[in-house]
């Protein structure tokens, strides 16, 4: 899609988010899918999804700003705190948008919590939102997002040392938390309570998919053609507890400059939406 056509897409997705009457149904294309990774569960076709939605006992209410990133030319990653009823929760959606229409959307659904205080010496507060600048951040080869990410998944701190640009910094939204620098999240990673998580399946989200290898020989989705990726993954903590985890990266001069993670524990797929999912 060109500019013009981003602008359109992005100003449906904003009010279908904020439910303008009449958006949800612009906004899906016919063969739309919806995928729920936490609970294994997969929606087929506008109409299921639709129905689905209409059908929500307890249906979302922004509470906040709304964050979009395009990671390529057809992918736009949605980033939005919402409530359920008493709930509040962290909504990243990875939609993949063609022809000016939704085909298809990963939902994950990040749960906030207070910041650990054994990490509390490398971390300081997010600060407030303000307008973001897209200067520097110039369109990177699909090689070094192949090299980064092989890095984070095998915990390689020197390798990532190498490819994090000097202002790099990573922020945790579900707990307020800033790693500002390579040698905060290093020493963080090293007093992490039983140790760091073991990483299984990684897939990078973009425009063009290609197909890569992990250093475990799980396949990787590398896509995207920009400063900014989309990377989804599964992690193993070592108590046993498994967590899909989600990072937006974005890289300038080559080298990672930002993340923003998110960690969203599996849950039972809900009894209500019975009629319209399918096993995933």
């Amino acid at each position: 899609m060109d500019e013009s056509d981003r602008a359109r897409f992005e100003s449906l997705l904003r009010a279908y988010v904020t439910g303008e009457a009449g958006a949800h149904e612009r906004l899906l294309g016919d063969e739309f899918v919806e995928e729920y990774p936490q609970s294994a569960e997969l929606i087929r076709g506008r109409t299921n999804a639709m129905a689905m939605a209409a059908a929500h006992p307890t249906p979302p209410a922004v509470a906040g700003p709304m964050r979009l990133t395009w990671c390529g030319e057809d992918l736009v990653v949605l980033e939005q705190k919402a409530t359920y009823g008493a709930d509040t929760w962290w909504i990243v959606a990875i939609w993949d948008a063609r022809d000016g229409r939704a085909q298809r959307e990963t939902a994950y659904f990040a749960d906030p919590f207070q910041p650990p205080e054994w990490r509390a010496r490398w971390v300081e507060p997010i600060p407030a939102e303000t307008a973001t600048s897209r200067e520097g951040h110039q369109l990177v080869d699909r090689s070094v997002v192949e090299h980064y990410t092989r890095a984070l998944a095998s915990n390689d701190l020197d390798a990532l040392g190498k490819l994090r640009h000097p202002e790099w910094v990573a922020d945790l939204p579900q707990s307020g938390e800033r790693f500002r620098g390579h040698q905060a999240v290093v020493e963080a990673d090293r007093n992490y309570p039983g140790g760091m998580p073991s990483g299984s399946e990684r897939r990078l989200g973009g425009a063009s998919d290609r197909w890569a290898l992990s250093p475990s020989y799980v396949p990787l989705r590398i896509a995207g053609s920009g400063a900014s990726w989309v990377s989804e993954s599964e992690l193993t903590y070592a108590s046993g507890e498994h967590v899909h985890a989600v990072a937006l990266i974005e890289f300038a001069h080559d080298k990672a400059i930002s993340e923003r993670w998110y960690y969203c524990e599996p849950f039972e797929a809900p009894a209500w939406r019975t009629p319209w999912v399918e096993a995933r």
